[in-house]
């Protein structure tokens, strides 16, 4: 807490990210997430789960609670509480989401989708078809282990035979609480079908413990429940007593 950049800025494959709880981060910088990561389609088996973000800064173009930046792709976004957040969740032009089980709380939006990568701005064309290519290329991405451990790189291959661009696909946006947001706005060229979004409780009473207070634990009767929410650890989020 208290930063004037991202939280956490991560790179690679299979991290867990979790029970974590950040807050008045990115106080002085702009387009950036607390929780932040771009720019390779190789990175995949990530999981973010389980933090409670809250009243981050940002100048400019402000921040993000949970920054996939520039076409990343394939993490797991699960059971996170974001609250008072511009663009909660960034899915910058990336694909393999899913989002999943959060609680999104005066957020705008809650999620955001764009199709960057179908850009034909120089910029953008030659991060796809240039830097991410060459990314792919330096871990043999047709070859076992990343093959046979991540199937969806085969997805791409369409889309590398041409040069029309890569578009977002297979995001899923489901079982997530949305109160006083947008729960998901698409933008700069992506496409409605280019996201599944279902069974979500948007802007209906949750029954939230004590949400002025940022309590957001729900109660047993919650209706969220019945469209499969799953219970989230709070007592387990953020700083815990040595025993």
């Amino acid at each position: 807490h208290d930063h004037p950049h991202c939280a956490i800025l991560f790179w690679g494959n299979e991290h867990v990210i979790e029970l974590n709880e950040i807050h008045h981060v990115c106080t002085e910088t702009g387009d950036v997430g607390a929780i932040y990561t771009g720019r390779d389609y190789t990175f995949r088996g990530n999981v973010i789960r389980h933090n409670f973000i809250h009243h981050t800064g940002g100048v400019g173009m402000g921040s993000m609670g949970i920054y996939m930046d520039d076409c990343v792709s394939g993490t797991e976004i699960y059971g996170n509480i974001l609250w008072k957040l511009h663009r909660a969740v960034f899915l910058g032009g990336g694909r393999d989401f899913k989002v999943e089980n959060n609680i999104f709380v005066d957020c705008d939006p809650a999620v955001e989708l764009d199709g960057r990568g179908l850009s034909k701005s120089p910029v953008w064309h030659d991060m796809v078809y240039k830097t991410m290519k060459k990314r792919l290329e330096d871990v043999n991405w047709r070859q076992p282990p990343y093959q046979s451990r991540y199937p969806r790189l085969a997805d791409l291959e369409p889309f590398y035979a041409k040069d029309d661009g890569v578009p977002p696909g297979n995001v899923l946006v489901a079982h997530n609480i949305c109160v006083g947001s947008q729960l998901l706005k698409i933008t700069w060229g992506a496409a409605q079908n280019m996201a599944e979004a279902r069974d979500n409780l948007v802007d209906a009473d949750p029954l939230f413990v004590d949400p002025t207070r940022g309590d957001f634990r729900l109660k047993p009767e919650s209706p969220a429940y019945k469209l499969g929410f799953k219970p989230i650890p709070f007592d387990k989020i953020g700083r815990q007593q040595s025993p």
